[in-house]
């Protein structure tokens, strides 16, 4: 099969642990979370205190995404180590938050100046609330660039997350839904490790709808396992 690439524009959804980061890693009177276990059902992750895995910082507001990518391009130019950075939405105690996610960035030391930076551009954060320290269950929605190789029909590796894979389902799930789903495919599924999450891209006026896969182990022969097994309960679901 010829290598196939796309680049296309779309969304992950999943379900994470947060806690809010109370220490001078951040702006004072500013709220902001790190995830503790970015990868739930993947239990070969091991994050150290050292680096912040991914780091939420909560707006004062809506804010565009086409804004914070000018705004992430001049930042890049005056600092002297690597960030990403993407618009989100997070819903915990019946409340929407919009937020910046922020990922590889090398140590919390630099979070505050990053912070600070935004600052500079106009983006203006949330305040600090003692309300929110621990956050169980948050459900998180990434805006997202998706780079993928198409491996084979339905199949594909990311291109920048090089231990992520992505299969392609043809019913739309909702995410309780989904997490049923996951549940029994992981009950079914004796092999290795991993995290499963929702993703859409749009393509041709559609969304199309993937799930996500993350595992340092990933593999064609691993995905096509997981989205037998994937099809299989979608149907069950839906007969």
């Amino acid at each position: 099969m010829e290598k196939k690439f796309i680049e296309r524009y779309g969304s992950l959804k999943k379900i994470e642990p947060l806690k809010s980061i109370t220490d001078d890693a951040v702006l004072p009177n500013t709220l902001a979370f790190e995830c503790p276990s970015p990868f739930p059902g993947y239990y070969g992750s091991k994050p150290t205190e050292e680096i912040p895995l991914y780091v939420y910082f909560i707006l004062d507001g809506y804010f565009h995404l086409e804004d914070l990518l000018l705004i992430k391009e001049d930042i890049k130019k005056v600092v002297d180590f690597d960030f990403h950075a993407t618009i989100c939405a997070l819903e915990f105690f019946d409340e929407t938050f919009n937020a910046i996610r922020v990922r590889h960035v090398e140590d919390y030391a630099k979070l505050r100046k990053l912070q600070q930076l935004f600052v500079e551009h106009g983006i203006h954060f949330h305040k600090k609330s003692r309300k929110y320290k621990y956050i169980e269950d948050a459900f998180i929605r990434i805006k997202k660039f998706f780079q993928l190789e198409e491996i084979e029909p339905g199949r594909f590796f990311d291109l920048v997350e090089h231990d992520h894979g992505y299969i392609k389902i043809d019913q739309h799930l909702e995410m309780n839904d989904f997490l049923e789903i996951a549940r029994q495919v992981d009950y079914n599924l004796d092999i290795i490790d991993y995290d499963a999450a929702l993703a859409s891209y749009f393509e041709d006026y559609k969304v199309h709808d993937m799930i996500r896969i993350y595992t340092e182990k990933i593999s064609k022969e691993l995905l096509q396992n997981i989205k037998v097994e994937y099809e299989k309960k979608i149907k069950k679901l839906l007969s």
